[in-house]
Formats: C-alpha cells, sequence, structure tokens
C-alpha cells in the first residue's frame, strides 16, 4: 500500500472534526435515513501523534466534499441511485490499527449520487476537480473523461485518461482504475453508484474519539437508522 497519505481537510469540512458522541447524538438523533456502514482498511494510526492516516483514495475528502467512487463497489450497488441521497455512511477503522477496537473515521449523509464519472466530473467545480481528479493525484477519486462523453462510453476505461500514477495502479496489475469506470461485477450486482456527502453533514476524525461497541462483518452493514447505529457507539475512554 502506499505510503502517500490524503491531507486532512480544511475550510467548510474541517468545522466537523473530531465532535465528541453527545454534540454528535444532539445534532443527529431526529434523522430518518438509513445507514450503510464499513471497514476503511486503508486507515493507519500514525504512532508518533497517534491520529488516523487515510492511505486510500476512498473516501475522498479533497476539495470540500467527501466522494466515494473508488471502493466498496459492492456497497455502492445496495441501493438504486434515486435512493441514495439522504441515506448515511458510516466508515470504521480495522480493530487491527488501534486498541482492538473500530473507530469512527468518518459519517456522511449522501447528497447526490452520479452513475458514471464523466457525470460526477461535469457537476464539480474546477477547485474540487484539481483536488480529486485520478489523474493529477495518486490519491485522487474522479477519473478525468476525454471531452463530452454520454451514452455507453461514460463506462467505457478509454474514453478517460489513464491516470500515470495511481493508487489503483500498484504492482504488475494495474486494472484496478478501469475497474472504477466499468465495474466488472454490475451484471451480478448492478451499477456501483458514485457518492457525494453533504458537506454541512460529513464529520470527520483525526483521532479515536468514537468507537463501535460491537464486531463489525468484512463487507458492510446496514442500520435501520442513525439511531440505530447511534445506539451502538461509545465514547473514549
Amino acid at each position: 500500500m502506499s505510503g502517500e497519505v490524503q491531507p486532512f481537510p480544511t475550510g467548510r469540512l474541517a468545522k466537523n472534526s473530531d465532535w465528541s458522541l453527545s454534540a454528535l447524538r444532539k445534532w443527529l438523533l431526529s434523522d430518518p435515513g438509513e445507514v450503510r456502514s464499513y471497514i476503511v482498511k486503508s486507515v493507519r494510526m500514525d504512532s508518533t501523534s497517534q491520529c488516523f492516516e487515510q492511505h486510500g483514495s476512498g473516501p475522498n475528502f479533497q476539495g470540500g466534499l467527501l466522494t466515494l467512487c473508488t471502493c466498496k463497489h459492492q456497497m455502492r450497488t445496495s441501493l438504486n441511485c434515486a435512493t441514495w441521497p439522504g441515506t448515511w455512511i458510516a466508515g470504521f477503522t480495522s480493530r487491527c490499527i488501534h486498541k482492538r477496537r473500530h473507530w469512527l473515521f468518518f459519517l456522511t449523509r449522501i447528497a447526490n449520487a452520479y452513475e458514471s464519472h464523466a457525470e460526477l466530473w461535469e457537476s464539480l467545480s474546477e477547485t474540487t476537480r484539481r483536488n480529486k481528479s485520478a489523474q493529477n493525484n495518486f490519491l485522487g477519486d474522479v477519473f478525468v473523461p476525454r471531452g463530452k462523453v454520454t451514452g455507453g462510453g461514460r463506462f467505457d476505461p478509454r474514453r478517460y485518461y489513464q491516470p500515470s500514477r495511481h493508487s489503483h495502479r500498484q504492482g504488475t496489475c494495474d486494472t484496478g482504475w478501469r475497474n472504477d469506470i466499468d465495474y466488472w461485477y454490475a451484471d451480478r450486482y448492478g451499477p456501483p453508484w458514485l457518492l457525494v456527502g453533504d458537506p454541512q453533514l460529513t464529520f470527520i476524525w483525526e483521532k479515536p474519539v468514537i468507537r463501535l461497541d460491537a464486531d463489525h462483518c468484512r463487507n458492510f452493514r446496514k442500520w435501520a437508522s442513525i439511531d440505530r447505529l447511534l445506539r451502538h457507539l461509545r465514547e473514549t475512554p
């Protein structure tokens, strides 16, 4: 895995950093949205600062938005495109990185879902494009279309710029980035929608503050409501 790390966000996303559990409960308890949670295996713990480090491209929290476009493909197929907005996603750390606990790394309510990288690219501002571009960033998560791409071409990797250096182009196999554009198992599971979190309802933790008081399955878990998830969370220590 790469030694490169996503810098923690500044600006509007930084305002919702390292919230306490009590503050989170007060803010979100009445929200009716369902939740999908998973383990973010690319997160590590820095032994000196005791802070989390994101060594993967998903979630990507650069450019003022949290996006999920390059990991958890099967989880992203679990709802249709129109149903994702209003649904929450929670990302927990692996138990092996700190005190044998799953720590809450991020929580976001999905604002928009897109069918393809071409459509997502068109929706982004120039600043966000620059920070999320997989063509220019090793941990970027949005692949850059070669001009206007429509129809079936939206899922053809040849219609996008191949990243010269990217986390999904490592080792002897460099086809991971193509799978992010044209999911190999779409016929079986459906398309993995590209998800964009609401920046006002995106929370990120640099430090182990809130833990899951349960084991987490390897794939992903469904929660009937944000309230149901909050009942299973505990605060440090």
